[in-house]
């Protein structure tokens, strides 16, 4: 009817799959995802550097696409017989859209929020590793200083003239110097990896986590205290929720820690593992993350920032 805006049919995270999902600045969501996704695949690329041939869910489209790539372009483009440059670098921009390549392991989805996204992740990449292991290797690089010296380097120059039609100019461009963490992208904030995407009710949530918990968190009852000691893990549970109102935080945190094995300690301040559980709509997103405190609760920006630029925004 005329008040009744209908959602969009992409709008919902299907169960079972993993991916990311990202905060960002207010009308910049594509832009956000895409940055990450970018991030996401070197990171993926570093753990397995020889490729794998069903980079995505279409193995004979990544094989083309590697076809496609690999053949001499001057072969298709032809160059202008003219020197002038302008005519030149037109060709160059026509060459680099020709062998331009998706990325075939992460795609954006629509979650009809503003200002929020999500980064969908291709399911014979998780198998292989997960999106909070991925997250985990991208921020802690950044947070190490070994981000871009500038922003949106690394981008190609189709991808730089989308950013101007967003209404990014050169000008806008923000510069580093080496002793500065500078982040990858201009627009992603908070960056909160969904291992496993279950329907938003309680015993769902204790069937997924329960998954992921008898993973990471050891039985300590009956255990001598060599292997107690070795093995005790200190934890926290984080909740957040979006568009959702079925749900009680305390309820959903009492669920999640009593799945905890006794002997692990609950620690709010400097947990060494976060079991994060985000409610988006009628979906909620769950991982369990190391090094959250540490890493600014999975914020990107924060992690590219020095100490005085970070009190600052603050």
């Amino acid at each position: 009817g005329r008040w009744h805006r209908p959602s969009s049919s992409s709008a919902v995270i299907p169960y079972g799959n993993a991916g990311v999902m990202v905060t960002c600045e207010q009308g910049k969501e594509r832009a956000a995802c895409r940055d990450l996704a970018r991030a996401l695949d070197e990171a993926y690329e570093l753990r397995f550097p020889d490729g794998d041939e069903e980079a995505g869910d279409d193995g004979d489209d990544g094989d083309a696409t590697k076809d496609d790539t690999t053949k001499d372009p001057s072969a298709d483009t032809k160059k202008p017989s003219s020197a002038d440059p302008g005519d030149l670098l037109a060709a160059e921009i026509a060459q680099l859209k020709e062998t331009k390549t998706e990325s075939k392991r992460f795609n954006y989805l629509n979650l009809d929020f503003k200002a929020c996204a999500f980064v969908t992740m291709c399911k014979s990449a998780s198998q292989k590793v997960s999106p909070s292991d991925l997250v985990h290797d991208v921020l802690q690089k950044v947070r190490a200083g070994e981000g871009e010296a500038k922003f949106g380097d690394g981008k190609k120059e189709d991808e730089k003239e989308d950013d101007e039609k967003d209404g990014d100019s050169k000008d806008d461009v923000a510069k580093g110097t080496p002793n500065t963490l500078v982040p990858k992208s201009r627009y992603a904030l908070r960056v909160v990896p969904a291992d496993d995407v279950c329907f938003a009710g309680i015993e769902e949530i204790k069937k997924c986590v329960g998954k992921m918990i008898a993973k990471r968190f050891p039985a300590l009852e009956g255990m001598d205290d060599a292997f107690v000691l070795a093995n005790k893990v200190k934890f926290a549970v984080h909740f957040a929720s979006r568009a959702n109102s079925s749900l009680r935080r305390t309820e959903v945190i009492e669920a999640v820690a009593s799945l905890v094995p006794v002997g692990h300690q609950v620690d709010l301040t400097n947990p060494t593992l976060t079991i994060a559980v985000e409610v988006v709509k009628g979906t909620v997103c769950v991982a369990i993350l190391k090094s959250y405190p540490s890493l600014f609760k999975y914020n990107w920006r924060m992690c590219g920032l020095n100490e005085q630029e970070r009190n600052s925004e603050r």
